[in-house]
């Protein structure tokens, strides 16, 4: 039998498998065969139940779509009519659209219950591709968004520095001092000896009266001739050693330009001419130092000769009015000088002191100044008691800041803290050891006590996020209760951390906590590991998508 022959009958046999010879129609429980198959079927409108091992799931089918769907390949022309004559009856399960009209369910079914078919099923091609479409679009434009933010985003950074934080209760303060009214009057030919700040001794002159013009002119001309003559001595003398003095007159040049500055932004007016007077003389004792100009020897001589010749015409004795004790001289007064004693101080209260500050007073007349007598002096503060019952204990040092004052803060201990029940206020009495010449004049000003501070790192609080890492712990239960391998077990904890930058790349650094605001944290700068955050590194303040190890720009 022939090759042709052959495949002839292969081809009958596969049409009239599950057929009876008679042409009927096959009875239930015979087998159809479709695309390699086998299907039984046990009655007529039943669904299909495939025993393939390779699609066990069960269609959805039935016996009259599948009657259906081999009628429509062996007697269904062109025209949609089958060859006997008469249209093709589909099932109610035929799939009928743009691309799936003429297919029965069984098609649908025999390509799986795939989200291509639901779409193919209940969407056209022009929404599915458009649905494509806006998915990729926006797959891309999160693919840029994110190559965006690490190459081009500029992240807000600063540098970490050492600083110090402080916080503080805001008081207005008056100095009470021990103060000696010197009583005297101040005529045309009066001249002082000191000046207002100057420290004197008990018999030193404060002022002179001379019975003409001519000779307080003259004895302020010497005055002048004396001072003027030291300041040469000392240029001279500073060229002999030349390396010290240069570097100690180039740091005093530098305090005044910075004293000069601070008067320009306070527009104080009144110390501008001796910072000039003192910047000049640094300059011409700078240049006789370096060797860039002879000494003063001639110009000294020409004062001492003009000296000479002023004592030469004389003056007669002048009147002289002496400090009465050692202290600190001022030359105005403000009328508190009598209301405001060291001796109330124990039983001052808030009340009193507002009574004494609102009374009128006037500086008393015919004064030449007063004299601060001792070293010791008071600064009574009305404090609110809530700050002060937490904060302020009485015989405790604190720290006093005084932000309008030159002497920018002093140690000061709580001699009195003088209570009134039902009262908002508190008078804290703080004892100051120590009186610079400028404290000496001013009656009322603000400060600041320190409650406590913070010397550290100080970043923002926006900087910091939560970290993971693991800790190993040892299991306490002895060896004979727990296996071998679960002696020790590992826990993940939290720390803060925050992120810098290192070489355009993110890296997460743990920090030590030691104080934090709702804005703004303390780092304790005393870790030495590099795991920890240093000196001058750089902290992202704002985190967005960030992580160890990110590249940034």
């Amino acid at each position: 039998m022939g090759p042709d022959k052959r495949s002839a009958q292969d081809t009958r046999r596969k049409n009239t498998v599950g057929r009876p010879k008679d042409g009927s129609k096959a009875a239930c429980g015979n087998v159809a065969v479709s695309g390699g198959a086998e299907y039984k079927k046990s009655m007529a409108g039943e669904r299909i139940v495939s025993d393939n091992a390779k699609n066990p799931r069960p269609s959805s089918v039935t016996a009259e779509d599948y009657a259906d769907y081999l009628g429509s390949f062996k007697g269904a022309d062109r025209s949609g009519s089958s060859r006997r004559g008469r249209p093709v009856q589909r099932g109610r399960n035929v799939v009928s659209g743009k691309n799936g009209s003429g297919r029965t369910g069984f098609e649908s079914a025999a390509t799986g219950s795939t989200m291509h078919t639901v779409l193919k099923k209940y969407l056209s091609r022009r929404k599915v591709r458009l649905i494509v479409s806006a998915f990729a679009a926006l797959m891309a434009g999160i693919l840029v968004y994110h190559t965006y933010l690490g190459i081009y985003v500029r992240y807000k950074t600063e540098e970490v520095r050492i600083s110090t934080y402080m916080e503080t209760i805001d008081v207005e303060g008056i100095a009470i001092r021990e103060e000696t009214v010197i009583d005297g009057t101040l005529s045309k030919t009066s001249v002082k000896t000191v000046q207002n700040g100057d420290k004197v001794s008990k018999g030193e002159a404060i002022v002179n009266t001379f019975s003409s013009a001519q000779e307080a002119a003259a004895f302020e001309r010497i005055a002048e001739i004396d001072k003027e003559i030291e300041e040469l001595e000392s240029m001279v003398s500073a060229s002999e050693d030349t390396a010290n003095v240069v570097d100690n007159i180039g740091k005093l040049l530098d305090n005044e330009m910075v004293s000069l500055n601070g008067c320009s932004v306070q527009k104080d007016l009144s110390d501008i001419p001796d910072s000039k007077r003192e910047i000049s003389y640094l300059l011409n004792k700078r240049l006789v130092a370096m060797k860039q100009v002879e000494g003063y020897e001639t110009r000294i001589e020409q004062l001492e000769q003009e000296k000479a010749a002023l004592e030469k015409n004389g003056f007669k004795n002048p009147k002289t009015v002496k400090a009465p004790s050692s202290g600190y001289f001022a030359d105005s007064c403000d009328g508190y000088e009598n209301l405001l004693t060291a001796s109330m101080v124990p039983d001052l209260t808030v009340d009193k002191l507002d009574e004494i500050m609102k009374e009128e007073v006037s500086a008393p007349e015919k004064v030449i100044g007063k004299l601060v007598g001792s070293f010791t002096w008071y600064l009574a503060c009305p404090v609110p008691s809530a700050e002060a019952d937490t904060y302020l204990t009485q015989g405790m040092l604190y720290t006093l800041h005084l932000p309008y004052s030159e002497t920018e803060k002093i140690q000061a201990t709580l001699a009195y803290l003088n209570k009134v029940e039902g009262q908002s206020k508190y008078l804290a009495v703080f004892r100051c050891n120590s009186l610079a010449s400028e404290l000496c004049t001013v009656r009322s000003q603000p400060v600041r006590i320190q409650k406590c501070a913070y010397e550290g790192y100080i970043i923002k609080k926006s900087a910091l996020h939560a970290g993971i890492k693991d800790e190993i712990h040892k299991n306490p239960r002895s060896e004979d209760d727990f296996p071998r391998a679960h002696l020790v077990y590992v826990t993940q904890t939290t720390y803060p951390s925050v992120y810098t930058i290192v070489a355009g790349q993110i890296s997460e650094k743990e920090v030590d906590i030691v104080y934090s605001t709702d804005k703004l944290v303390i780092c304790s700068p005393r870790h030495n590991d590099r795991n920890y955050l240093s000196l001058y590194d750089t902290v992202v303040i704002e985190e967005r998508g960030l992580y160890d190890g990110k590249l940034v720009n």
